[in-house]
């Protein structure tokens, strides 16, 4: 089978009441959840890519990351997500990595469908070992098309006094073909400032920031023959003051309605992720 590579730069279909809500990697940005180590790819998988030409050839080769597992809506298949520095790039924080996420045969490791893009490390952005996850939650966004996740962890320590960060990004893959299209991408950990200044140490300052962790669920709607997906954020707004010991917090929800546009989500209403900080428009 011919494997396209499209280099990117930076159950059933059923119907029923109410959205079906499936906790996407934003859930499991924490600790406890976040079991990279696990996944580490089989060396045949890796054979496999470097023989298809996805990856270098060689025993020396350095990776980055890697994740794979069995996916769950079809044991016959197994889910691969590496990535590895380019030639010239060596420092982490600084290099141009390749990553690549494919689609084998669990018995033959045969290559069935691929994706590869493009990253650039830098001060915001470092990925290391255990900087990757798959996510194989029930994305069935049409009769036969259930979609899966990956999710990139930054390393990178970021600016010391940023008004916003993020971080856990999420692209949802459909299979089409022998290629694997992107039909979605965001951020599923954030973080802003809302108040005050975080990084002042002026006794009596008052201080209020907002923490998001961001969930997907699939709607009874559909748009393009895709069903439309119900980003949620649970938020958590903390009050302070500093050099006080007291903590105030209050939590709430928001959530926006996407629909497909026959190429892949309409995310404008996500405002960069930050949306719950707007006043929803008519969905």
């Amino acid at each position: 089978m011919a494997i396209v590579r499209a280099i990117a730069t930076p159950s059933r279909w059923r119907r029923g009441g109410g959205a079906l809500v499936l906790l996407a990697a934003a859930n499991a940005a924490a600790a406890s959840d976040w079991a990279p180590l696990r996944d580490a790819c089989a060396r045949q998988t890796l054979h496999a890519l470097s023989e298809a030409g996805v990856l270098p050839a060689g025993e020396g080769v350095s990776l980055a990351a890697q994740a794979c597992r069995a996916w769950p809506y079809d044991p016959s298949l197994t889910l691969a997500a590496v990535a590895y520095p380019l030639p010239g790039s060596d420092a982490v924080g600084e290099r141009a990595l390749r990553l690549i996420v494919a689609v084998l045969g669990a018995a033959d490791a045969q290559v069935h469908a691929v994706h590869e893009t493009s990253l650039e490390e830098d001060a915001a952005f470092a990925l290391i070992e255990g900087g990757l996850r798959l996510d194989t939650a029930r994305y069935d966004l049409a009769e036969g098309v259930r979609a899966f996740g990956v999710v990139v962890r930054s390393s990178a320590p970021g600016p010391s006094c940023p008004d916003a960060r993020a971080n856990d990004e999420l692209t949802l893959y459909v299979r089409d073909g022998a290629a694997l299209r992107p039909v979605f991408s965001s951020n599923l950990v954030l973080w802003a400032r809302v108040e005050g200044e975080p990084c002042s140490w002026s006794r009596g300052q008052y201080v209020v920031t907002d923490n998001a962790k961001l969930t997907i669920a699939i709607e009874n709607t559909a748009h393009h023959g895709f069903a439309d997906l119900r980003v949620q954020a649970d938020v958590t707004r903390s009050h302070t003051v500093v050099g006080s010991d007291r903590e105030d917090t209050s939590r709430r929800r928001a959530s926006r309605v996407l629909r497909y546009d026959g190429t892949r989500y309409d995310q404008t209403a996500l405002e960069n992720g930050f949306f719950w900080a707007q006043e929803p428009s008519d969905e």
